[in-house]
């Protein structure tokens, strides 16, 4: 309930979601960039559709649903608030919480004696969120993925 109180924080981005309830958003509109960002978070929150033929439709059954007891059982308590509907909805910003994250991450996502493609890692980083080179990028610089020197491969850090 709490991603869904937040994705309708923004007065813009409820304006948006009310004429997606009334079905009064005009198809051309959702092409501009300032709409887009909006729909966005209102797609990933759960509180519009989009359908198979384009057409978005909001669902008021959004706010019966129960929240969960755990969002994810495999999350450390710590980072649940990070997660909703087993993807991570933000990077955190602090190094010691991010590192926390990077740890579970890299620690469910990848065996450690396996050898991994770049294709291979951001697959598996975008299970998860959006930004796959990001979290790429910050699991090199804190040492829980070894990348090669050519750039090849990447390996989990032993330790």
């Amino acid at each position: 309930m709490d991603q869904l109180m937040s994705a309708l924080a923004d007065p813009e981005r409820l304006k948006l979601y009310a004429r997606i309830v009334l079905d009064e958003l005009p198809p051309r509109e959702e092409d501009s960039p300032a709409v887009r960002k909006h729909l966005g978070r209102l797609v990933s929150s759960g509180l519009v559709e989009r359908r198979a033929d384009g057409s978005l439709s909001a669902d008021p059954t959004v706010f019966r649903r129960e929240r969960p007891a755990e969002i994810h059982p495999a999350v450390p308590r710590r980072l649940t608030g990070f997660f909703a509907r087993g993807r991570l909805t933000a990077i955190p910003v602090r190094s010691s919480v991010r590192h926390e994250l990077l740890v579970h991450l890299t620690g469910t996502l990848f065996d450690a004696e396996r050898t991994y493609t770049e294709g291979e890692v951001n697959e598996a980083f975008h299970t998860v969120h959006d930004d796959s080179s990001a979290l790429r990028r910050y699991c090199v610089s804190d040492g829980l993925l070894v990348r090669e020197r050519d750039g090849s491969s990447y390996r989990r850090a032993h330790g």
